[in-house]
């Protein structure tokens, strides 16, 4: 099959009535744009796109668009020309014809029983539709048809939609079309199974059950429900597929400029809302500086502003609705964090949430996997996988909260979601601009975030995926940053974390998303670091130093010197090893020269010693800690890693 990418995508075609051509060949997609980044957007209007007319009527095969002239129409005072589809055949017609209303339409015949010849007969069978690609996954599995029907109010849409909705009697199949506009004739409901069912379109595009990065031969594309955004024409060979065809949490209202205007300036001077709206912006960086997760929870009084600050990083991504609450079940934040990877998950009042089970949801939103069910028969499912940067607040800290309902707090869950006061000069704020005092500046952000969304997050990206900037170098020197400076491992895992946060801020500043003043979000990072080190002790163990320097080797040169196991014919310069995905997460496999290099002065043996203890040493054969395996062709002795976030020894 040929991609996608290599045609263009349908354009609107405006009302059923406003074109004086009635019929409708198969359409060409429109040629994607040569500029470096491309995002493709199907929910919005789009330019009239044309209907070639051609001598023949294009009937080839029955799940392709055919065309009628229209018999009103002459030409030089020449007769009526009326092309007759070819029969049994489906047709779409953008316009009214002699059939009818316009849509996708059923043309058969009926064998008479008298011997006469075939009787034509025609049947409506829903509003205009067509079928521009087949899908499927980076697996080859979860197949899929990428559709683009016209409602009778609104624009074109599309909807990659998943094979399996058609099993049974499509029943969730056309409730969801239905759901976007498109009208279906109840007495031909098994002709719409049927024209779906035989549709074979020669393009194919990859489908993408989640949200976020996705890595293709190509490069990288960063897939969203109604718009992958990727260099140049990648975007046109992804796009995202989901039996919830209306499910779309990125919401937009105003413009981007709007946004910086009337609430990214507000926020210059207030660290707490330039905290807040950096650690939205941090989702997209984790896969690109290899770590899995970043969390900020603002603690203070109540009404003090720490909703409000929320709900400004909120509007980052999306509307109002896009902030929740944490009086939510574990499956059902698990089910929300995939639905959001890469990008944010707000949670507002920590003290909703059951205190003697939020300590395990911790860890499972912070591991970014899933719980392993199984199948209605037996065969286990694929879990949910997501990384996410969780912004939360509360008038507790999270180990208050469980200590309230009896549970012991654990290191490995404070340093995931670090506790950060929101208690400044107005409550969570201290710079008030024009209004009079805190209330009426949360007021008033409130209500800004109501009419200004969703644009920041996807323009960052748009900047991000052809900036060259070694991000993961970034991090590395906004850690060593003098104020960033940490006495224990935990203190070094803040500062990293509060780093990306910083660099995400930094980032969106020098795009000019933000509207703020270069450092200011590194400065909002630092005071946070101060804040939450208060009262943090104890020297960093050597296996504490060690589990440190292997993970930071990791982050360092995870895409560099690292290539996946099933690409080894990649070239890599200055090679560390080779990585491979498995269902607790990515083992990276060290060349013994790399091992070395990453203790960074410790003993080998040592630093075996350690990673054994961790249980980071994923694989290894019996009387020694390494394992050997065929690559490219020839035994090479490897190094099996794959580091574990809890590393305290208390748990």
């Amino acid at each position: 099959m040929k991609k996608l990418g290599n045609m263009g995508r349908v354009a609107s075609m405006g009302d059923f009535t406003t074109t004086a051509n009635e019929m409708s060949q198969m359409s060409r997609l429109s040629r994607p744009s040569k500029d470096k980044v491309h995002s493709r957007d199907t929910t919005g209007p789009q330019a009239p796109a044309l209907c070639p007319a051609q001598d023949e009527a294009f009937t080839v095969s029955d799940n392709v668009m055919g065309y009628e002239e229209d018999p009103n129409q002459k030409a030089d005072g020449a007769s009526e020309r009326v092309r007759e589809p070819r029969r049994p055949t489906f047709t779409t017609y953008m316009t009214r014809t002699r059939y009818g209303l316009p849509g996708l339409y059923y043309h058969g015949q009926r064998q008479p029983r008298s011997g006469h010849d075939p009787e034509p007969y025609d049947v409506w069978v829903c509003s205009p539709i067509e079928c521009l690609a087949a899908t499927h996954d980076e697996r080859g599995e979860n197949h899929g048809l990428l559709l683009r029907f016209k409602p009778l109010y609104g624009p074109w849409r599309q909807w990659a939609m998943p094979l399996r909705l058609l099993k049974g009697s499509g029943e969730e199949l056309r409730g969801e079309l239905l759901d976007m506009g498109v009208r279906i004739n109840p007495d031909a409901q098994k002709l719409l199974n049927k024209w779906l069912a035989r549709s074979t379109p020669e393009n194919s595009v990859i489908a993408a059950s989640r949200v976020g990065w996705h890595t293709l031969e190509e490069g990288r594309a960063f897939v969203m429900p109604r718009r992958t955004i990727a260099p140049a024409t990648l975007a046109s060979d992804i796009t995202f597929q989901s039996e919830f065809a209306t499910q779309d949490d990125f919401a937009t209202a105003s413009t981007l400029d709007c946004w910086r205007d009337k609430i990214g300036v507000l926020c210059r001077g207030n660290p707490i809302l330039v905290l807040a709206v950096s650690t939205a912006l941090a989702g997209p960086l984790l896969e690109l500086v290899h770590r899995h997760s970043a969390g900020i929870h603002l603690v203070g009084d109540s009404s003090n502003g720490k909703t409000t600050a929320l709900k400004v990083a909120a509007s980052v991504w999306g509307g109002p609705d896009f902030m929740r609450t944490w009086r939510a079940t574990g499956n059902g934040l698990e089910g929300i964090a995939a639905a959001l990877s890469d990008t944010a998950l707000v949670l507002d009042e920590i003290g909703e949430a059951d205190g003697g089970e939020i300590g395990a949801t911790i860890y499972a939103l912070f591991n970014g996997t899933g719980k392993t069910r199984a199948s209605r028969s037996g065969t286990v499912r694929r879990p949910h996988r997501w990384r996410i940067a969780l912004l939360s607040s509360g008038e507790h800290t999270l180990a208050a909260h469980m200590s309230e309902a009896g549970k012991r707090p654990k290191a490995g869950q404070s340093i995931r979601l670090l506790d950060v006061p929101a208690k400044r000069q107005h409550g969570a704020f201290d710079n008030l601009h024009h209004l009079a005092d805190g209330r009426a500046f949360a007021d008033h952000l409130q209500s800004q975030v109501d009419y200004h969304y969703g644009h920041v997050g996807p323009a960052f990206i748009e900047q991000l995926v052809h900036d060259d900037i070694d991000l993961a170098g970034e991090v590395d020197r906004f850690a060593r940053d003098p104020d960033f400076t940490a006495t224990t491992r935990l203190q070094g895992r803040a500062a990293k974390t509060l780093a990306l946060i910083a660099l995400a801020g930094e980032q969106a500043t020098r795009y000019g998303l933000t509207g703020w003043k270069e450092g200011e979000a590194l400065a909002a990072a630092i005071q946070a670091f101060t804040a939450w080190k208060a009262g943090q002790g104890s020297v960093q163990t050597e296996h504490e130093q060690i589990l440190d320097k292997v993970r930071s080797f990791i982050e360092r040169h995870g895409d560099a010197r690292f290539s996946s196991l099933k690409s080894n014919s990649v070239p890599v310069r200055d090679r560390a090893g080779w990585w491979r995905d498995e269902d607790k997460g990515r083992v990276y496999l060290f060349n013994n020269t790399a091992m070395r290099e990453a203790l960074d002065g410790f003993d080998l043996r040592r630093g075996l010693d350690a990673l054994e203890t961790a249980g980071w040493i994923a694989e290894r054969e019996e009387g020694v800690r390494s394992v050997r395996m065929r690559i490219d062709g020839r035994r090479a002795r490897v190094y099996a890693i794959r580091p574990i976030d809890d590393v305290e020894a208390s748990e």
